[in-house]
């Protein structure tokens, strides 16, 4: 796919009404991957892609609630695997919360009123083809954006991509690791317990 040069004027409008953006946010890992030193590397997205983020981009994905976080896993096994691979009860995940504080965010929760734009948000948001998200998302990355704030497609919440190359490395920061390494070490112990 190739955007249009409509397209293209949209996504300058975008990048030049890019704002700040700080909160909390969350992110859902598997327990295979819950190194706090990794868990906000972008790793998964260089080498799986997703929604605004081509395979090679380095971006870590977040949800503003914990819930959100979960169900975007859910929604994100659906699409790949074309049935529900996984349920939460099955497929344990650690939930880290993280503080956010960046400087060039593109905010697309609210439909635009101007038709190129509505229409360009719209295709970007299909729930099962990223191809124009993907697109639009190296364009704006390539821009200096740092993220990109936009509505769930399978739920209330809105979700964040961060794209890690172009943030400094206090722009994220994982708010209760250390509460989750002490949860893991009981649980080693736990096991080692019961053996």
């Amino acid at each position: 796919m190739s955007l249009s040069r409509a397209e293209h004027s949209v996504i300058d409008s975008w990048t030049k009404n890019a704002s700040p953006l700080a909160g909390q946010y969350f992110r859902s890992v598997e327990y295979r991957i819950m190194d706090p030193a990794e868990v906000l590397s972008g790793a998964g997205a260089k080498k799986y892609g997703g929604r605004f983020a081509q395979v090679g981009t380095r971006a870590v994905y977040l949800s503003e609630s914990d819930a959100g976080a979960s169900g975007e896993v859910l929604a994100r096994k659906l699409r790949l695997g074309g049935q529900a691979q996984i349920s939460l009860e099955k497929y344990p995940r650690i939930v880290f919360a993280v503080a956010v504080s960046l400087s060039r965010v593109v905010d697309l929760r609210r439909s635009p009123r101007v038709r190129s734009a509505a229409s360009l948000r719209q295709s970007c948001l299909a729930l099962d083809d990223l191809s124009v998200s993907m697109e639009v998302g190296s364009v704006l990355a390539k821009g200096r954006i740092q993220g990109v704030l936009f509505p769930s497609v399978v739920g209330a919440d809105a979700n964040l991509v961060v794209y890690v190359q172009n943030c400094p490395r206090s722009s994220l920061t994982i708010l209760n690791a250390d509460e989750l390494k002490a949860k893991v070490q009981e649980m080693a112990r736990r096991l080692r317990g019961a053996s």
